[in-house]
């Protein structure tokens, strides 16, 4: 099983945009040096100012802090990590597809593998909150096609210098793209979502499934649903790799709301034990995001962990 630290700051107190910057300066410096697979970031463009009042289940006292949602911009910032770090790959966790132009954002990820030397993952997603969507322009109900085309022209854009492709929401023919990507075909393309439609996508479209806080258990079941579905579509299940995003906190452990203890949250040996559990349920990769008090905290956990693990 591999290891990436997402150098985000959704679990940390660091919310203004200088802290930020700070913080995935630091935060990639110590997963390279503790050799970690990988760094990632995380996206989201705009969102109502009264996020918790609209969505009082998520983000309500105890829940996730509305200011999380304040994040710098997924490619930029990894394009920043890109040129301080020589080995670790480069993931979105994830990319919403339906807010971007295709091709323009093909270019991108392209340019990042390009400027990287072939280090870039192209984690995807689908989005969901309608707001979001209202001020990107974008249509919710056609995110699931859109996606898929998305994909699909990637793809096609990465194998070909003049790509040719002619989809309901997509179109391209006669015009040259440029850079191709240094890894080919292309980047690998990470499926976001804990949905039986996101398996189903990943089945057809993605090099990994990529899943967000299950246990062990939820990793098993969902790992058996996705080998189904890419013996449907003729492709072998190791075709696929079976990845999650998780949070990492080491000291007091959090319950769920059934008052099960949360998998990566504890003592060392809980966790340890939880990463075993993991591996043991067929996980092949996990995004860690470390829930800490401060940055300086953040870093010593990644560097402890990796310590432990890696």
């Amino acid at each position: 099983m591999k290891f990436g630290i997402a150098a985000t700051t959704s679990v940390t107190p660091a919310t203004t945009a200088m802290s930020q910057a700070e913080y995935v300066k630091r935060v990639a410096e110590a997963a390279e040096a503790a050799g970690y697979d990988s760094v990632w970031a995380s996206d989201r463009t705009m969102y109502p100012a009264d996020l918790a009042t609209r969505y009082p289940t998520m983000f309500e006292p105890g829940h996730a802090n509305p200011d999380a949602q304040n994040v710098l911009e997924a490619l930029t910032t990894l394009s920043y990590v890109a040129g301080m770090t020589e080995k670790v790959r480069l993931g979105i966790s994830v990319l919403v597809l339906p807010f971007r132009n295709p091709l323009l954002n093909a270019k991108m990820i392209t340019t990042l593998d390009v400027m990287s030397g072939g280090r870039a993952i192209f984690g995807v997603g689908l989005g969901w909150m309608p707001e979001e969507f209202a001020s990107n322009k974008a249509v919710l109900e056609d995110r699931g096609a859109v996606t898929d085309e998305h994909i699909e022209v990637f793809k096609v854009a990465c194998m070909n210098d003049v790509p040719e492709y002619h989809g309901k929401h997509v179109q391209t023919s006669g015009m040259v793209f440029f850079p191709r990507p240094v890894q080919q075909p292309h980047p690998p393309v990470w499926i976001g979502g804990n949905s039986q439609y996101a398996i189903r996508r990943a089945a057809r479209l993605g090099d990994a499934w990529h899943g967000i806080r299950l246990t062990p258990s939820q990793i098993a079941e969902m790992r058996e649903s996705l080998r189904v579905e890419c013996e449907r579509h003729d492709r072998e299940p190791s075709e696929v790799q079976v990845t999650l995003r998780a949070t990492l906190e080491l000291g007091d452990a959090k319950q769920d709301s059934s008052g099960q203890r949360v998998p990566l949250t504890g003592r060392t040996q809980q966790i340890l034990d939880d990463v075993r559990r993991y591996e043991d349920a067929g996980l092949d990769y996990l995004v860690l995001s470390v829930a800490a008090p401060s940055t300086d905290a953040t870093v010593d956990t990644v560097a402890r962990f990796g310590e432990l693990v890696l």
